[in-house]
């Protein structure tokens, strides 16, 4: 349509990239924790069942040597592989159009790392991660129903900061309440700007309102670059 009106139409699509991936590690933290659930308790209960609440959240688990399995490796997959890397997680990724690559990126201000990257299948990546986290554009067919949920870990725990309805939330909510999977951090819904009940009130999932892009760091970037095209397209 923009273009049939003559309509250049810029984007950004690597400004937000650091921002969502971390938001990817906070539900991951919030989730391995239990931070999500204990940040609703502890006001209500933890000035009379302290020791109760204690005993509830002391299952947690370490992340290190764990293995993330990231569904999409264009910009946000990759930041979030560089992030894992320095949580020292063994990462694997499928993606329909990148076979393999090597990432470089620095951990301290001297030193460059370079870790090469081939994909593996969706099928195996289903069944080996410990953490799933999706970074694909909008799909007409969700691409995680009840099929894959029932060949994940038991004790999965899987993040979509991505688009909503790339998980079919209605299995979502039956593999969790099941225990077939263990946890879940969505950022993204099938029914924007009104999430379903069932999904705001599970209690094993983590919530946050569609914010991976919104930081403070992550819109400098979007009109810095958003300036930078306008000028090109204009004075080039």
């Amino acid at each position: 349509y923009a273009k049939k009106k003559g309509i250049h139409v810029i984007n950004t699509p690597a400004a937000s990239s650091k921002s969502v991936s971390e938001l990817v590690f906070a539900h991951i933290f919030s989730l391995t924790r239990f931070l999500f659930h204990a940040n609703r308790t502890m006001p209500l209960e933890g000035d009379f069942n302290f020791k109760k609440l204690k005993s509830n959240y002391s299952k947690g688990i370490e992340i290190s040597e764990k293995t993330i399995g990231i569904i999409g490796f264009g910009k946000i997959g990759q930041e979030v592989a560089k992030i894992a890397f320095g949580l020292r997680m063994k990462v694997i990724f499928y993606d329909k159009y990148i076979s393999g690559l090597t990432l470089e990126f620095k951990l301290d201000n001297n030193n460059t790392y370079k870790m090469k990257l081939k994909k593996t299948s969706f099928s195996k990546l289903i069944t080996q991660s410990d953490f799933i986290t999706i970074h694909v554009p909008k799909q007409d067919q969700p691409l995680i129903t009840k099929k894959e949920l029932i060949k994940m870990k038991q004790h999965v725990i899987i993040i979509n900061t991505s688009r909503g309805g790339i998980i079919d939330e209605s299995d979502l909510i039956d593999a969790l309440n099941k225990r077939i999977i263990g946890f879940a951090g969505l950022d993204v819904y099938e029914n924007e700007p009104k999430p379903s009940m069932g999904i705001l009130m599970n209690e094993y999932i983590s919530l946050t309102p569609h914010i991976g892009a919104s930081t403070n760091e992550a819109q400098d970037r979007i009109g810095i670059a958003l300036a930078d095209q306008i000028n090109k397209k204009l004075n080039g």
